[in-house]
């Protein structure tokens, strides 16, 4: 059993899921059917990896910097990056640019995370199981389903 979320409410937001099995994360952010898929692999220099196809993904890298998990999403010429840094309990952080960018901010209780994207008034939620998956990788794929959002936009 691996771990599963929202990002969103009901009406409006994605499903995510995804497995962790040492060396490689799989995951699915969204429905069945109308899905993306993500899949990284740890290395030497953090985490790399791919959400969606070929055609209609984008790859992505990470790495831990002492307390802080960098993330670089997409190429060099459209990429958007985010940061967080964790603390005991959680983490607080800041997805794209200074002026374009949303916060993200998250408690972990016993192995659920919740947590918002966004100010209080146009934010969204989102809420994770991790079960045997690792925190930084529950963030990792909402940070993912974030980007996702804002190419739907």
């Amino acid at each position: 059993m691996g771990l599963q979320g929202r990002y969103g409410n009901i009406t409006h937001g994605l499903d995510l899921q995804g497995t962790f099995d040492g060396q490689e994360f799989t995951g699915r952010i969204g429905s069945f059917t109308g899905g993306i898929d993500v899949k990284f692999t740890s290395g030497g220099a953090g985490l790399v990896g791919r959400v969606g196809g070929v055609t209609r993904g984008f790859d992505l890298s990470a790495s831990v910097q002492g307390r802080r998990l960098v993330i670089h999403l997409g190429g060099l010429t459209d990429g958007t990056d985010a940061w967080l840094d964790f603390t005991d309990d959680g983490a607080n952080g800041h997805y794209g640019t200074f002026t374009a960018g949303q916060d993200i901010s998250l408690r972990h209780y016993a192995g659920e995370v919740r947590g918002r994207v966004g100010g209080y008034t146009s934010g969204r939620d989102f809420r994770l199981d991790l079960n045997d998956v690792p925190l930084p990788l529950g963030v990792l794929l909402v940070v993912c389903a974030v980007r996702i959002e804002d190419a739907r936009a």
